[in-house]
């Protein structure tokens, strides 16, 4: 097939165009102007440079193709403004299947995330692509919720086909920027971040790409497929990652209430001397005492999917973060001790 793949220099989209490659596909890249094109070295693909906001640019881009695969977002999330994450989502969307249909591109495979699936206070119960997240509070939520359900919207209004993949926690290698799922772990070794009462899912990033790739023939139509690999607490993760490198994060032993207050009044300061905070009010809402466990059993057998374990993703991303000196000096001596010890 002929595949047009936006975003296709971040760290999913990169090795999505890899694997399309292997598997016989040509691909088309849409990338900003400015993009970081190194997830992309050695790749035969046909670049396109063009902005997600700019319609006539996708517009242009998907002429002659067969399928979108549509990854270009904004990640982050901590911002100045709300818009500037969820307005390109909400803009992109309308964009890509205003292209496609321009083009009479008939299938769109479109990267949402388990932010638009929503967690539950309850650690036992497991979400599944049929949940939504009714009450996002982090403006990357927020984005990730209403851009898809515009996406469904206008699968339902024009008739195209619509696949969406919902990535949890996605770690691993060709992530040049440092997206926040990377920077997660990298912060706990170099004891800036802190782990928290919880729960989440680890994912590999070559597993969703595996998961994107065989959605151009697989699923149904407007259904949503979450990607994931194991349902661990947050605590655990740090147990795994002191086992793999001798470094244990630092644990925040504190409940959601003093976590959120806590998060609140660290905001205020950090606004009011004209900082970044560490951390906002909305982002500790989504995740203190929650549980982002996911049901996977679907996406597993639509997609012939064996996601790698949480050590194994873990080890993935440290491996990548010292690659990319990404550690503090000391505390990559300590890591690469710790890993040349368990070779």
């Amino acid at each position: 097939m002929r595949v047009l793949v936006t975003g296709a220099n971040g760290h999913i989209g990169s090795h999505v165009v890899r694997q399309l490659i292997q598997q016989g596909h040509s691909v088309r890249a849409f990338v900003r102007p400015s993009a970081d094109l190194r997830g992309l070295e050695g790749l035969e693909v046909d670049l396109f440079r063009g902005d997600i906001m700019d319609a006539r640019a996708i517009t242009e881009a998907a002429e002659s193709m067969d399928a979108i695969i549509h990854m270009a977002a904004v990640y982050k999330t901590i911002a100045k403004s709300p818009d500037e994450i969820v307005e390109p989502a909400i803009q992109g969307a309308r964009n890509v299947f205003a292209a496609a249909r321009a083009n009479q591109i008939q299938r769109i495979v479109y990267t949402s995330s388990v932010a638009s699936v929503g967690f539950s206070y309850d650690p036992q119960a497991l979400r599944t692509g049929d949940d939504w997240n009714n009450d996002p509070e982090n403006p990357y939520y927020i984005a990730k919720t209403r851009s898809e359900q515009t996406a469904q919207a206008l699968a339902e209004e024009s008739g195209i086909h619509l696949v969406v993949i919902c990535p949890a926690i996605v770690l691993g290698p060709g992530d040049y920027r440092i997206t926040p799922s990377n920077q997660l772990v990298m912060d706990w070794l170099n004891g800036i971040g802190q782990t928290y009462p919880g729960g989440l899912n680890l994912v590999d990033v070559r597993d969703v790409a595996a998961a994107h790739v065989a959605a151009l023939t697989r699923g149904e139509n407007r259904r949503r497929y979450v990607v994931g690999g194991e349902n661990i607490e947050v605590k655990q993760a740090a147990q795994l990652l002191k086992t793999l490198t001798g470094i244990k994060p630092m644990h925040l032993p504190f409940g959601r209430g003093m976590l959120l207050w806590s998060a609140k009044w660290t905001e205020r300061v950090f606004r009011l001397i004209g900082m970044t905070p560490p951390f906002t009010y909305d982002l500790v809402y989504e995740v203190a005492e929650r549980y982002a466990y996911i049901d996977t059993r679907e996406t597993n057998e639509t997609f012939g999917l064996t996601p790698k374990s949480a050590e194994q993703t873990l080890r993935a991303c440290v491996t990548w973060l010292l690659e990319q000196d990404r550690l503090k000096p000391k505390v990559a001596e300590k890591v690469k001790a710790a890993l040349a010890h368990q070779q």
